[in-house]
């Protein structure tokens, strides 16, 4: 009896001291939803139940059921049971065929011929994405990318020899517009962006689309801040020659944000506000570098604040640390967090949209986010958000492509060969499906120049400067 009491003493003790350590994790590291999305792990949860008792003839009625929870959830919102089972669970723009979707593509993945594993999280994400694709279907009129890890890899340039650029010009073809909604913030000066992104604009150009095609075209920088679109100008070479090239034009503020139009107006938001929340969030950054000793570089920019790593020349500043080559995700997502807890907590309170984001090699803050510049480009084009799709790779809440969720249809990737799979089936809903692979776009060095009079020399993502 002693012992036995023992034991339980035991037992207990070390009870108590794991409880103590996962209250630990939970304060001081990311809170478990954080790190995932709580609809598709709920997903993952129902079909899980039919594969133990297996039963996966049952797939099917259970995505059946959730199709019946998003019809209610439209109409009753918080109240409806699919709050209560998913808190949190925000706006659906559209009906999700999810036993349609789940059913093509079991054909394809024999998930219900599986014995031993279950439906996975991105197996879910895919099914989820391709009920998106189908319930818009023809009606689709604007599409919007971010462009690190969805049109080309992280830090690259975008490759016109990949079937994302036939996939693009297949669109704005058959009269959908093209936007690329991006954090990187360099004002309104084109071939800043054309670095990026200008071997496609000379893509579209060579195969012959019309100039009111690649006026579909357009860039929005700096989350929502920077609108410009592509037109055609006539340039002079060196030799003297007189050609035709097309290019990223400013579009003015006073344009896509006019009063008439009913959407966001960034512009013209509070300068001294802007500056006050960029005052705050450059306090808290820098303390964070100087408290994880981190070997970055920090800049400031108009309506952004950012640090991303500083190289080896930054070694000698910061004997004891890291950062000069890749910042540790750790510090990273610690960076952000540090920057919301402070922005959240300042006084007086900000009122301004903004957005705080791990972009994998770097931190940053951005004035607005990308739901204010769908919805802007909503506006001014008059698209509602039943035509639209965003596609993005950031859906957690550490990224910057989650904000587009409240504005737009979203679909999910996680890297540029999946975009093209999904314009696949976007395409396969014209009756195009043949006019693209998913290859993936290949980046290209920073250093490479986006066309033959883009300006040359190494070019810095991070700052929009030439060296």
């Amino acid at each position: 009896m002693v012992k036995n009491c023992e034991l339980f003493k035991f037992v207990l003790i070390k009870l108590i001291d794991i409880l103590d350590i996962m209250d630990v994790v939970r304060r001081n590291y990311l809170l478990p939803g954080e790190k995932r999305d709580i609809f598709i792990e709920w997903m993952k949860d129902m079909l899980n139940h039919s594969f133990v008792l297996n039963l996966p003839s049952t797939f099917g009625e259970t995505f059946t059921f959730v199709e019946t929870l998003i019809d209610e959830h439209r109409r009753n919102g918080v109240s409806s049971r699919l709050s209560k089972a998913v808190p949190g669970m925000g706006r659906v723009h559209t009906p999700l065929p999810l036993r349609r979707a789940y059913e093509e593509y079991d054909k394809k993945y024999c998930i219900t011929q599986r014995k031993f594993i279950r439906p996975s999280f991105n197996e879910i994400r895919h099914i989820v994405n391709l009920a998106q694709v189908m319930e818009i279907g023809k009606n689709l009129k604007l599409i919007s990318f971010d462009g690190d890890q969805t049109l080309y890899s992280d830090g690259g340039n975008f490759e016109p020899d990949s079937s994302l650029s036939n996939a693009l010009k297949e669109l704005l073809k058959a009269g959908v517009y093209v936007a690329v909604v991006t954090a990187a913030g360099y004002g309104l000066v084109g071939s800043k962006y054309e670095v990026r992104i200008g071997t496609l604009l000379k893509y579209l150009q060579d195969e012959g689309l019309t100039k009111t095609e690649l006026e579909r075209f357009y860039v929005m920088g700096g989350e929502c801040n920077y609108l410009l679109n592509c037109s055609v100008l006539e340039e002079t070479t060196e030799a003297g020659e007189l050609v035709q090239r097309a290019r990223l034009v400013p579009v003015l503020p006073e344009v896509w944000q006019a009063p008439v139009l009913v959407g966001p107006k960034p512009a013209f938001w509070d300068k001294d506000e802007v500056n006050r929340v960029l005052d705050v969030a450059e306090k808290i950054m820098k303390g964070c570098i100087e408290d994880l000793h981190l070997r970055v570089q920090f800049v400031r920019k108009e309506r952004a604040i950012g640090m991303f790593p500083g190289g080896p020349k930054m070694v000698a500043q910061v004997p004891v640390g890291h950062g000069s080559n890749k910042v540790k995700r750790e510090a990273l997502d610690e960076i952000v967090f540090m920057l919301k807890e402070g922005l959240q907590q300042a006084q007086p309170p900000v009122e301004l949209p903004y957005c705080v984001f791990n972009g994998g090699r770097d931190v940053w803050l951005d004035i607005g986010n990308k739901s204010v510049g769908v919805a802007a480009m909503q506006a001014y084009l008059n698209i509602s958000p039943d035509s639209c799709l965003y596609v993005g790779d950031q859906f957690l809440n550490t990224g910057n492509d989650i904000a587009a969720r409240a504005v737009s249809p979203c679909i999910w990737i996680s890297n540029p060969s999946e975009t093209g799979k999904i314009l696949q089936h976007v395409l396969k809903q014209y009756g195009l499906g043949d006019k693209v692979t998913g290859e993936p776009a290949t980046a290209v060095p920073s250093s490479a120049s986006a066309s033959s009079s883009a300006p040359t020399g190494v070019f810095n993502a991070f700052t929009g400067q030439m060296s």
